[in-house]
């Protein structure tokens, strides 16, 4: 394994009901060009992804929704702090920024200070049950 794939994030998966014989056929063929199985799946999916086109789309939903669970979580895990509070919290690249008493003033704030997806929440904040849904638009 080459030091750009140790590098990279990766994820063990399983796939069910694969077929058998393509699977073999796979490994067959990985093995006499000298590479994973991971390897030869990944280039095939990424050949298909490709196909079908919008992939840049599809890659800024993907982490767009990536940063908000990042920063949602910050704020989950401090929520207390910004129980007695008034104005807006800036949540971005997964740390608190700052509480700010004006909408304007986060957004100056968030122009210098972060680099991805942010998170801006009202104050004060209550935990309420909703569930947001940040799907693809189509």
């Amino acid at each position: 394994m080459n030091l750009f794939n140790q590098l990279r994030r990766t994820k063990v998966i399983a796939i069910k009901n694969f077929d058998e014989e393509l699977y073999r056929i796979v490994k067959t063929y990985a093995s006499l060009e000298g590479r994973t199985t991971a390897s030869i799946f990944e280039e095939a999916i990424r050949l298909w992804i490709s196909m079908r086109g919008g992939f840049d789309e599809v890659r800024l939903w993907t982490k767009l929704e990536q940063a908000y669970k990042e920063n949602f979580k910050v704020l989950e895990e401090n929520a207390q702090q910004f129980k007695e509070k008034r104005g807006y919290a800036l949540i971005c690249d997964g740390k608190i920024v700052g509480v700010f008493s004006s909408y304007e003033d986060v957004i100056k704030k968030l122009k210098k200070a972060c680099k991805v997806h942010s998170l801006i929440v009202k104050l004060p904040y209550k935990e309420e049950t909703k569930e947001i849904e940040l799907g693809l638009p189509w």
